[in-house]
């Protein structure tokens, strides 16, 4: 009788079992905490990739590498400084403003919130439909105050990753500098059967990602830009950080757009209905035109996931790495059903 431990191919399936076991357990067990000491780097890896082309472009044009990254990293450290002096000034001022009025913004929409509830409660409508009012606008409080807060610690978190945003760049430049070296050392760890097969993946892998996350940064710009212009030509308060925040917000599948709009129209509803009317009207043109006619052509179907996935891979990414965690969850997804996807193609050949 063969001994299911004499078999070499169980073997090596179950050390891949116990292997993925235990990563399972340390990612639940210690994920937040890891993900916490590796935020720096997985940031600094993104810039490094999505600044690696435009090094790429100086390297065809005969341009030593350690010299395309300096001039990619001052183009780009001229640009960051070009928009500080236009925009932080101003976003430092609408910041300090909103801190010190979130206080009185929260009292304003209880107030507005308790209108409402005054309204309705003479209005003759049946008790039934009365207690469904009662308790969804409990819970609509609730949640703006935790907008609110969130906000307000938001703000905080910003000034307390100043070591992050000073030590991003400098690992983002090495990462930059020695990509090829990183590269060819890992795939020097693989057997060498496998190594052409991994260059296959580590390019198709390049195909999808990088088409998503570039046109996603250009489309999240672009509803940005546009956002802002408009709450400013309204006058809502906090233009640009509302603007900066619903770009932002958008690069997030499915949920984006509306935590996008959410505090834009809080916002603009505590000056009159009119101005929210307003920005809501706009913000619909700009997401209209946005998931009609830009995505489509930038970004088109180049991930291919299912959205129960997709929902699955923001919550985990949400959980473990916070922001970054939902701009990087789909296109790690994406990654890892191409690495299947090649798996399990080679095994099926073989």
């Amino acid at each position: 009788m063969n001994n299911i431990w004499g078999s070499k191919k169980v073997n090596v399936k179950l050390v891949n079992i116990i292997i993925l076991a235990a990563l399972l357990f340390v990612i639940l067990r210690y994920g937040i905490k890891i993900s916490n000491v590796l935020k720096p780097f997985i940031i600094a890896a993104a810039i490094s990739y999505l600044l690696n082309p435009i090094v790429k472009v100086f390297e065809k044009k005969g341009i030593r590498r350690i010299f395309g990254v300096l001039i990619v990293y001052l183009i780009f450290i001229s640009i960051i400084l070009l928009l500080s002096f236009v925009l932080v000034p101003k976003l430092i001022k609408e910041i300090s403003v909103l801190a010190q009025n979130i206080p009185q913004y929260s009292k304003q929409m209880q107030e507005l919130l308790k209108r409402l509830q005054d309204g309705y409660v003479n209005s003759g409508l049946p008790e039934s439909f009365k207690d469904v009012l009662d308790d969804n606008i409990y819970m609509l409080q609730g949640m703006i105050l935790t907008v609110l807060q969130n906000i307000a610690n938001g703000i905080i978190d910003v000034f307390s990753q100043l070591f992050n945003i000073i030590i991003v760049p400098v690992i983002a430049f090495y990462m930059l500098k020695d990509s090829e070296y990183f590269k060819n050392q890992f795939i020097l760890l693989l057997p060498k059967a496998k190594r052409t097969k991994f260059i296959v993946l580590l390019r198709d892998i390049d195909n999808v990602f990088g088409k998503y996350i570039r046109g996603q940064i250009i489309v999240g710009s672009f509803v940005g830009v546009f956002t802002t212009i408009a709450l400013i030509l309204i006058k809502v308060k906090y233009a640009f950080i509302l603007g900066i925040f619903a770009g932002i917000a958008n690069i997030i599948p499915y949920f984006g757009p509306f935590i996008g709009i959410v505090p834009t129209i809080l916002f603009a509803l505590m000056d009159s209905t009119g101005k929210a009317l307003y920005a809501a009207g706009a913000f619909i043109i700009i997401q209209q035109f946005e998931s009609g006619f830009l995505t489509p052509r930038i970004i088109g179907k180049s991930v291919g996931i299912h959205p129960v996935y997709v929902i699955m891979s923001l919550i985990v990414g949400g959980k473990l790495l916070g922001v970054i965690g939902l701009i990087m969850a789909v296109p790690v997804l994406a990654a890892i059903k191409l690495t299947l996807r090649h798996v399990l193609r080679d095994r099926h050949m073989e």
